[in-house]
């Protein structure tokens, strides 16, 4: 690792990270307050530390210009607040304390140098890719995070930086350059729970603690940012299994710990700097693997709560209302929306139409959250001005509304160890029921459609009858599906939604035989 610098050591030493947060001066109490009581508002957006280098191009002279230009379009996509993720298990700027990604990489040396030792010949391009243009970047003189968050403010748009706190990409091979020394020590990795998340770190060891504090501390030292987002959904596994409710009080104190730095570099810059959090989208979950943010925010800790899924799908039925009753109404709460749908574990995944990220993005502005949050939107791949018209829907209730949208039946990606997870689908049974709020009802004329999938139904078996709030649809036919699976179709009219995010949908098998459901969807749409 490289050691600290002077200037580094003298200002990590700030709070002692232990006793209780530092007090404000008055003036900037005052701005925090009247900051806080305003919340944020707009469209949150989170850029993770890799994307822009994995996908643009950097060239020897004027690298700076492709960060400008990669914020320009997020600007104009409606972005209020940029989350400029700056790490995995390293940095993408020169630290003071923590290896940069490209640490150990020879520019002039060839593709089988041992950086890349352990890296997959077929996977060396993409991965000398990244490191690489983050080394152009540096070589030019340009420090990453500062060059984003000047470009924002020149474009309005909020800077904020987010630290993953436990990331785990690459856990099965320790030898990938991905990893920090740190990261290759086994007596600091989780037990218990076998699979993905073994490696990850346990909070429970104070170097773990201490790693995390440095970074922490160095980015408020360095970097002129608006607030900090800890990213606790990379990873939410903190502690060893079975540990988790020893660990809630350890990760409470450190996180104290913490907003003493905050308002320690809020004094020294003379204005208010804001402490977020994301976390699991249920409360039970994030209490259960010793995330307390109830706590955090009772105790004026963070001023952002994002409830979130993890990555293998969005979620449209989040608990936001009994989020917003944990936290109380001075924190922002934010609803987060991943990339990918899948409607249970094991289904074939794949990236969301707009209708559902519109859909998902009505559940969360009409379900109790202030401001939608955005993960994994990566501009790659998409037109400019189709990707900035999809994201300023987002920024308000009002515009999404008026968009046709969907709305289906998933599942939280999450679990604590050794618990249940919650898996509505598949289902089985003769009276099947799913809960799925619509968020507001439509303008009269608009049409509502809802698509069943079914499992192995027979080809003349009887279809089901579904109902959304008491109401029966009317069905337009069961079309055949692979593997002996079929689609029911039923529509119904503008007046069966609710309104009141309450909306309950039956499926009732018409024959005797119970029937197996894999998937349901609601559009909603202008008729005509």
């Amino acid at each position: 690792m490289t050691p600290l610098s002077r200037r580094s050591s003298i200002k990590l030493g700030i709070a002692g990270f232990a006793g209780a947060a530092l007090p404000f001066s008055a003036r900037v109490l005052e701005g925090a307050d009247n900051a806080v009581k305003g919340g944020l508002t707009g469209l949150l957006e989170n850029e993770d530390c890799t994307d822009i280098f994995f996908h643009q191009k950097f060239p020897p002279e004027g690298a700076g210009a492709v960060v400008d230009r990669y914020i320009d379009v997020i600007a104009g996509a409606g972005v209020t607040v940029l989350m400029c993720n700056t790490n995995a298990r390293r940095t993408n700027y020169r630290s003071d304390v923590w290896e940069a990604f490209w640490d150990g990489y020879d520019r002039e040396g060839p593709d089988d140098q041992p950086f890349f030792a352990s890296v997959p010949p077929e996977s060396r391009e993409d991965y000398r890719r990244l490191v690489g243009n983050m080394l152009e970047l540096h070589r030019q003189g340009v420090d990453y995070p500062d060059r984003v968050i000047r470009r924002c403010r020149l474009r309005g748009v909020s800077p904020w930086i987010s630290l993953r706190m436990n990331d785990v990409h690459y856990n099965s091979n320790l030898d990938h350059p991905f990893h920090g020394e740190f990261w290759r020590r086994p007596e600091l990795f989780r037990r218990g729970d076998p699979g993905y998340y073994a490696r990850a770190l346990d909070y429970a060891h104070p170097e773990v603690r201490e790693r995390y504090r440095v970074l922490i501390a160095e980015t408020l030292d360095r970097y002129d940012v608006d607030g900090l987002e800890l990213d606790f959904l990379r990873e939410p596994y903190l502690f060893s299994k079975g540990r988790e409710q020893e660990g809630r009080p350890i990760l409470t104190e450190w996180l104290r710990g913490v907003r003493a730095l905050v308002e320690a570099a809020a004094i020294r810059r003379g204005r208010p700097i804001r402490l977020g959090v994301r976390v699991p989208s249920s409360p039970d979950t994030a209490l259960g693997l010793g995330l307390d943010a109830p706590k955090w925010a009772r105790d004026g800790l963070v001023d952002l709560v994002v409830a979130a899924p993890r990555w293998a799908t969005l979620e449209f039925n989040m608990p936001l209302a009994e989020w917003r009753r944990l936290l109380g109404e001075r924190v922002t709460l934010a609803g987060g929306l991943e990339i990918l749908y899948g409607p249970y574990p094991g289904a074939r995944q794949r990236r969301t139409t707009r209708e559902e990220a519109n859909g998902a993005a009505v559940a969360v502005l009409s379900g109790g959250a202030d401001v939608v949050y955005l993960f994994n939107h990566f501009q790659h791949g998409q037109e400019v001005s189709e990707y900035q018209r999809r994201l300023r829907a987002f920024t308000s209730l009002e515009a999404l509304v008026e968009l046709p949208r969907r709305h289906a039946v998933t599942y939280r990606d999450v679990k604590v160890p050794g618990g249940s997870q919650d898996t509505p689908l598949p289902a089985v049974g003769k009276r099947l029921s799913f809960s799925l709020p619509l968020g507001p009802a439509p303008a009269a004329g608009w049409i509502v459609e809802v698509a069943v999938e079914l499992a192995s139904q027979p080809a003349d078996a009887p279809l089901p009858v579904v109902s959304i709030n008491g109401v029966a649809g009317k069905a337009l036919g069961g079309g055949a599906l692979k593997d002996g699976a079929r689609e029911l179709t039923c529509v119904f009219p503008a007046t069966v939604v609710s309104g009141q995010n309450r909306d309950a949908i039956f499926v009732d098998a018409a024959g005797e035989d119970p029937i197996t459901v894999r998937r349901v969807e609601v559009g909603l749409r202008p008729g005509g």
